[in-house]
């Protein structure tokens, strides 16, 4: 196994250190000293153990123990014979004691392979110079350690690590020394916790995830190396495969001699690892390397997939036994594992590993510049572990800085080239238009761009985010949640130098761009001049053009009675765009036309869940409980909740008239017309608003009546009279003039019954009122009169209607509307004029229901 040149020169200091405190030792001890006695009991049985199998029982000598032990079984050793020490030894030992516990866990990670810290170097490196300053004469091996490396640090790359060690109790395994042994691990601790969470749980692979050298092989050995010490942990065999092909130096991209190239080659060698030279002559190694994972707890790393990723890789992560773990690495994601994707460095913890290259490797040119000069280039490296090593060495070869970061083709090269391989046309399509128009972009907008289904950008994205080409993102978007996508750093300077957008494509897509932009301003235009008419799409901003083009299609095939066409484009819309409430809202409008009431309030629901805060949304919601006689109460509240949340139109307020009289709550009615009106609506809105009012009036009127309540009806006929004196006369025209001498007849009742004087004059001078208003529309609706329908013959088409004492004959060519006809029923009232000079008796004409 390889080490570092960190590990190399802490196993140097360390095997000092041990060297000299051994040394101690034997110069206090003689031959007649019992090796027992001057160990203790526990030790030498400890130290005995570690004896090699062929040592013969004259190696029991204190002389041969001694230098069995380590640096803190010395330290100890040596503090029990302190009494034979000189005062200057023991003044010097003492200054040692202080960092005995550091330096044993630096100690372990020497021995035994584990992953070295970032304080690990310079901890030991300190002690040593300061134990070194302390006594020349009795820490000679230090003192000569430290010239050493002052003279030649690179001396130490000729050493080999032989540490006495006790027997490594974790698991058997082959985990190569890791590559950030010089730097120590950075940041990343919520992703390594997750794979980590990931092995103990229940699910089989975990893949780690990113662009080449963004620290996947890093991440994935930190995190074996510490469930390799982890007492929980219960594996029986930790067993790591790479299937790496190339490395990065400062000026090329080598082939790594003898890589594996295929995915057999890949499991021969795991089976290698499991079982030996026998088990790699295996005729079938996947079933070979599938059997010890049955038979043996394994955790199996396989480094590197994508070089050799194919259909047999894929069905072999399937078949995982239960109890074996797998974690994979790779710039290209499998779609079958528990995938934890690499983000970048933060800034801090890639300063943090710049500023420790520097030191570590020494290089004077990175050493004392300005902090801004750090941060600038640390910005520039968009956190790539590998990049900021790469620029480093070339650094400490001789290139300069600038040099470097205009001239980073090769460590694109390294980076994505394999991957750009493996995609479809489909995908190459989508990533030039983003290379056109760089920035987040939604589904629906790439869609449109590339003349895509919804179907097929969401393959494409996901291919290119397996690639991690493309990167996803929430960002905030009118009143949801939009997923955005944009390209990587990485990969976008890998495809600006080598896949330019040809002209013809750029020129394509920057049309496409235009022609979305055009159309969504006339969309936009729409929805701010009538944004409470239900074939309008409420558009938040930009990123809603593409899918509200879509609804708009949706509508326009609604109007052409294609109703499946019209829920086929909805069902596009919400698969680009999941959280755009227009795509739901507008499939419920169009379930409403095919009286699929159900459907209709589900998707309302949807969309509500999703924009609760739409003033429009509330309205068309809540309009359809009402109209659609689905729920009163609800629809109420959603009409009062949206004319909260904005200041509505007239007709707004005048749905919420019409829930009110749904609901019987004719006052509110009243006072929601005089609301209306206040607003200055429109004729045709005025005209609704009046007609509703008078309703609200009559009903509330005769229903104060049946119940004994006449200070309350005349009120209410009060509220009515100021309602039609404050209305313009234009709009009192219809059903509402009708309605007025239907209040004329309830007054004058009222003040002829009363016994209240007040109460009849108020009466008579309302009916007064209400005639002059009458007159001033029309003096010919004074002759209107106002009664309730004795008989219909439906099978005749003719009926009568008793009004003043009388009967008058109609018959349906007499009704206002013939529409009308159905809703005629026997004591229902109507209005109309009295022909009282027909030849055939007293006739209706002009006759309208009043319900």
């Amino acid at each position: 196994m390889s080490s570092s040149a960190t590990r190399l020169t802490c196993f140097a200091l360390l095997s000092a250190i041990e060297e000299d405190l051994r040394a101690a030792i034997l110069g206090v001890c003689d031959a007649a000293d019992d090796a027992r006695s001057i160990l203790s009991s526990k030790r030498y049985e400890k130290v005995i153990l570690r004896q090699p199998k062929e040592a013969n029982a004259s190696s029991t000598s204190v002389a041969s123990l001694v230098q069995l032990l380590d640096f803190a079984d010395a330290y100890e050793v040596l503090s029990r014979l302190k009494s034979r020490l000189p005062e200057d030894h023991q003044a010097t030992v003492s200054r040692f004691a202080p960092h005995l516990s550091a330096l044993t866990q630096v100690r372990n990670r020497v021995a035994h392979t584990r992953p070295m810290e970032i304080d690990d170097l310079p901890t030991v490196h300190d002690v040593a110079k300061e134990i070194c300053a302390s006594s020349k004469s009795h820490w000679s091996n230090v003192c000569e350690v430290l010239r050493k490396l002052e003279d030649d640090p690179s001396y130490v790359l000729g050493l080999t690590i032989s540490l006495v060690a006790d027997p490594d109790n974790a698991p058997q395994h082959n985990l190569p020394a890791p590559e950030f042994d010089e730097t120590g691990f950075f940041g990343r601790r919520k992703e390594l916790d997750r794979i980590k969470k990931v092995i103990k749980g229940a699910y089989p692979v975990v893949s780690v995830l990113g662009d080449g050298g963004i620290g996947k092989t890093s991440i994935a050995l930190k995190a074996a190396y510490e469930l390799l010490d982890d007492p929980k942990v219960d594996f029986d065999a930790f067993v790591w495969v790479t299937a790496k092909a190339t490395s990065l130096t400062v000026n090329e991209i080598q082939r790594i001699s003898g890589a594996i190239e295929t995915s057999l080659g890949l499991f021969t060698s795991a089976a290698e690892q499991l079982g030996g030279k026998t088990a790699a002559r295996a005729s079938d190694p996947i079933e070979e390397v599938l059997s010890y994972l049955e038979h043996f707890r394994v955790l199996l790393i396989l480094d590197n997939l994508e070089t050799v990723l194919d259909q047999r890789l894929r069905d072999f992560l399937l078949d995982i036994p239960t109890g074996s773990k797998v974690i994979v690495t790779s710039r290209i994601g499998l779609g079958i594992e528990n995938p934890v994707a690499l983000s970048p460095l933060s800034d801090d913890d890639s300063t943090r590993l710049l500023y420790t290259l520097t030191r570590v490797r020494d290089v004077r040119a990175l050493q004392g510049l300005p902090s801004t000069n750090i941060s600038s280039m640390v910005r520039a490296m968009k956190g790539h572990p590998l990049y900021i090593r790469w620029f480093v060495a070339g650094v400490q070869a001789g290139k300069r800085p600038e040099e470097l970061f205009n001239g980073n083709k090769l460590l694109l090269d390294f980076c994505m080239s394999n991957v750009y391989q493996y995609l479809n046309d489909e995908a190459r399509s989508v990533l030039r238009s983003m290379q056109v128009l760089p920035g987040r972009r939604s589904q629906g907008e790439l869609a449109f761009l590339n003349s895509y289904s919804a179907s097929s950008i969401q393959s494409s994205l996901l291919e290119l985010m397996k690639t991690n080409f493309v990167q996803m993102q929430g960002a905030s978007g009118g009143e949801t949640s939009v997923t955005t996508y944009r390209l990587t750093e990485f990969g976008k300077q890998y495809l600006d130098k080598h896949h330019a957008v040809k002209a013809t494509d750029r020129t394509q897509f920057e049309s496409r761009s235009n022609e979305l932009t055009e159309l969504g301003t006339a969309l936009q235009a729409e929805s701010t001049a009538s944004p409470y008419d239900p074939k309008t799409i409420d558009i938040q901003g930009s990123g809603d053009y593409s899918v509200a083009q879509i609804l708009r299609k949706a509508l326009r095939e609604y109007d052409r009675s294609e109703f499946d066409k019209a829920l086929a484009s909805c069902r596009e819309a919400q698969t680009l765009a999941p959280t755009y409430h227009e795509a739901w809202r507008a499939e419920a409008f169009i379930h409403v036309g095919r009286k699929d009431l159900a459907d209709a309030r589900a998707a309302y629901e949807q969309a509500y869940e999703l924009a609760p805060d739409s003033a429009t949304l509330n309205y068309f919601y809540g309009s359809f409980l009402v109209d659609e006689s689905v729920d009163y109460q609800q629809g109420l509240e959603l009409l009062q909740r949206a004319a909260v949340l904005a200041e509505v139109p007239p007709a707004v307020i005048n749905q919420i008239t019409w829930a009110h009289i749904q609901l019987r709550d004719y006052a509110a009615a009243v006072v929601s017309t005089s609301h209306a009106l206040s607003l200055k609506p429109t004729r045709d809105d005025g005209s609704v608003a009046v007609t509703m009012g008078a309703r609200a009036a009559v009903y509330g009127t005769q229903q104060h009546l049946e119940h004994l309540r006449t200070g309350e009806a005349v009120e209410t006929i009060e509220a009515a009279v100021e309602i039609a004196e404050s209305a313009r006369l234009e709009i009192l025209h219809g059903e509402t003039s009708d309605r007025l001498v239907q209040l004329i007849d309830l007054a004058e009742d009222i003040g002829e019954n009363s016994d209240e004087e007040f109460m009849a004059v108020s009466c008579r001078n309302f009916a007064a009122r209400l005639r002059d208003r009458l007159r001033a529309l029309d003096a010919e609706l004074l002759t209107r009169r106002v009664g309730n329908l004795k008989a219909v013959r439906d099978d005749r088409k003719f009926g009568f209607v008793r009004s003043w004492g009388r009967e008058y004959f109609f018959h349906l060519s007499d009704l206002q509307a013939e529409s009308d006809w159905s809703y005629l029923l026997e004591g229902v009232p109507v209005a109309f004029t009295p022909d009282e000079e027909n030849e055939r008796g007293p006739r209706a004409t002009q006759l309208r229901w009043l319900g």
